[in-house]
């Protein structure tokens, strides 16, 4: 199974090999692995919480590294208890080879096998200009084991890395530095946190949202677009402006339904059901902020599925010139965001994202498809609507 940035899989609690390689092969030497047990403040417990080519081993021995591979020997089952989260990292070593920044590799690769599984991870590096790089982590999750990918890049080095997860680094602890003329000078360490911000969902690629201790909170999910070239008449009228309207079709877990839209003045409730409400209506997509729909994220274990999506309420059904992007966010989650990049001519509404319960979690999909209308996205997904012609 291929992950891509964001996405988790399960794992066992028997030995694991976590590998990473890159391309070209022969870069390899240039690069340092390691690895960071820390505890649920995040931070390592203890000196033996950092795992790196000069302490290559945890004292439990859950965590193995071998440093000519490039790989661990990973045993969750065996993880002293309060360690839930296991972090690998890639660092360059600046004195080898004269590399300083990820852009020089063509591609990076995490693989993850025993156990039954299978798991890779590629991360293309065009424009990665760190020297460090969280390749991903296993974490534990309501008494399980999984594996997130990450490939999020942290400026510095090794060094920075390590104090960012309470690593008191010493001289011996830090890779070989060149000569002090030649040494680069140092990067402030970001204080950006280690997963990723921003998440660019791919077509039928789910990505799961775990639920934070305190829920979700409001979830925002905002449509933005622009009009395109707009054809001015004789007298100084307008043309061409395309009128996108944002929306969404609710089901609860009671099996309850309920489509929220401008269209019908359908704007819904967002401290009652249907738990979601849609914010003003933009009719030009000149607002900075387009159109906002919210969803009532603590209330999230009543609510079964949300279907996202958008439709052209004035103008030519151009999916093109609208240039549309959908972006989600939820607090402590990073943005996903949905790019309308596949298009339709002549097909006025799109199904942008489904959003599932999948066992607390929210399960986002990115849809992209394109219909006549709302009863043939209703047939489509299954609601069971009775539709009629509308107004704003």
């Amino acid at each position: 199974m291929e992950l891509q940035s964001g996405q988790n899989a399960p794992v066992g609690t028997g030995a694991l090999r976590l590998a990473l390689t890159c391309d070209p092969p022969n870069q390899a030497a240039s690069l340092d692995v390691s690895a960071f047990l820390l505890d649920a403040a995040g931070r390592v417990a203890g000196d033996g919480g950092f795992v790196f080519y000069g302490s290559p081993s945890d004292p439990a021995g859950a965590v193995r590294l071998d440093p000519v591979a490039a790989s661990f020997q990973i045993e969750p089952g065996r993880l002293p208890g309060g360690i839930e989260r296991v972090v690998v990292a890639l660092s360059i070593d600046q004195g080898v080879a004269g590399l300083h920044a990820f852009a020089q590799f063509r591609a990076l690769r995490l693989t993850l096998t025993g156990q039954g599984v299978d798991l890779q991870f590629p991360v293309a590096t065009g424009g990665m200009a760190e020297s460090a790089l969280i390749m991903g982590e296993l974490y534990l999750r309501n008494g399980a084991w999984k594996l997130r990918a990450l490939g999020q890049g942290f400026a510095g080095g090794l060094a920075p890395l390590a104090r960012n997860y309470g690593v008191d680094v010493s001289e011996a602890a830090a890779p070989p530095a060149p000569p002090p003329a030649a040494r680069p000078p140092a990067a402030a360490p970001p204080t950006a946190a280690a997963a990723p911000s921003r998440i660019n969902l791919k077509k039928r690629e789910p990505i799961s949202l775990e639920k934070p201790a305190k829920g979700f909170g409001q979830i925002d999910v905002n449509l933005n677009w622009t009009r395109g070239q707009v054809k001015r008449g004789f007298f100084g009228g307008s043309g061409g402006g395309i009128d996108l309207d944002l929306g969404c079709m609710v089901e609860q877990a009671s099996g309850d339904k309920d489509v929220i839209q401008a269209l019908g003045k359908r704007f819904g409730r967002l401290d009652a059901a249907p738990f979601a409400k849609l914010l003003g209506d933009d009719r030009t997509g000149e607002s900075d902020s387009g159109e906002t729909l919210l969803i009532n994220g603590d209330r999230w274990g009543d609510l079964k599925r949300v279907l996202i999506y958008a439709y052209i309420y004035e103008g030519a059904p151009n999916w093109a010139a609208a240039n549309a992007v959908v972006t989600l966010k939820a607090p402590g989650s990073p943005e996903l965001v949905v790019a309308l990049d596949e298009h339709a001519t002549g097909k006025g509404m799109c199904a942008i994202a489904l959003l599932e319960n999948d066992g607390g979690r929210i399960r986002v999909t990115k849809l992209v498809e394109y219909f006549a209308g709302h009863q043939q996205v209703d047939e489509a997904y299954r609601f069971g609507f009775q539709w009629k012609a509308g107004s704003k």
